[in-house]
């Protein structure tokens, strides 16, 4: 998913930043959005005021091993050059890269500078020194990068934080020392509010019928019941069973069902109508 970036100017934070009122008012403000992408623009643009510009945020539900499944079925959330990022992931470049491996190694946040240090150090592996050469070739910011915390097994989410343009990572190190506590209270309310909603990955966005379909299901019901419940022919009920499980992938209804629970597209709560600029 990728959202308009803000226009904003792109330096570092003033006294404008934050103060603990405005962080817990932006909070709140995460914790009531209805929508993925009303998380994410209220997200990204707190972390704007915090001197935080670019932001990548990703999250699977079926890590295997060290890998995050199929890019397809992974959310990846972007204020620029999505495409840059589904690259990155889709061709396996990741997995060679240290940041990936502290990230599944770790929950928190680390500095952009860790690598550096790990690598003079002699922590890192040749691969991951490779990687970590080809990545610094094309980035241009300082930053950091968050691990969350996981309820669910085989599910882990991150995000890279991206400084103002022209800071060193010892400028935004200093700056972190000030604000982490905040930004990452911030950040880790956004994710967890994102992993409870549904989730629009690969081809599994449901729509209102097929969920509907699946409720019933879920609920122990017929496909009998279903066609009095809902006044549609047996059919009908059939052709939106058949066309749920197209779109999760799957070959049975009960896996269906299973699938829709497990991204949290059954029983979900009415959204309401989008508002411009939230």
């Amino acid at each position: 998913m990728a959202l308009p970036e803000v226009n904003v100017q792109d330096n570092a934070p003033d006294a404008n930043a934050p103060d603990a009122s405005d962080v817990f008012t932006l909070i709140n403000d995460i914790a009531e959005a209805r929508s993925v992408e009303c998380v994410w623009r209220r997200l990204t643009a707190g972390l704007l005021r915090f001197g935080f510009m670019r932001v990548n945020y990703g999250l699977t539900l079926n890590l295997v091993g060290k890998s995050i499944g199929d890019p397809v079925d992974v959310l990846f959330l972007s204020t620029h050059a999505l495409d840059r990022v589904r690259a990155h992931h889709e061709t396996g470049f990741y997995l060679r890269t240290p940041e990936y491996r502290w990230v599944l190694e770790n929950v928190g946040a680390v500095s952009w500078g860790w690598t550096k240090a790990e690598r003079v150090a002699g922590r890192l592996s040749p691969e991951e020194c490779a990687a970590m050469d080809e990545l610094n070739a094309n980035r241009s910011r300082a930053g950091y990068s968050i691990s969350f915390a996981e309820t669910r097994q085989r599910s882990k989410g991150a995000m890279g934080l991206a400084a103002w343009r022209g800071a060193t990572q010892d400028d935004v190190d200093a700056h972190w020392r000030d604000v982490g506590a905040s930004v990452l209270a911030i950040c880790n309310m956004a994710h967890f509010k994102i992993v409870e909603m549904p989730l629009p990955v690969g081809r599994s966005v449901l729509t209102q019928r097929q969920r509907e379909m699946l409720e019933w299901i879920a609920d122990g019901k017929t496909l009998q019941d279903i066609c009095v419940l809902t006044d549609l022919s047996l059919s009908s009920v059939e052709k939106h069973l058949r066309r749920a499980r197209i779109a999760l992938d799957v070959e049975t209804t009960s896996q269906a069902v299973a699938k829709a629970a497990f991204l949290n597209q059954m029983f979900v709560a009415k959204q309401p109508s989008p508002i411009s600029g939230i």
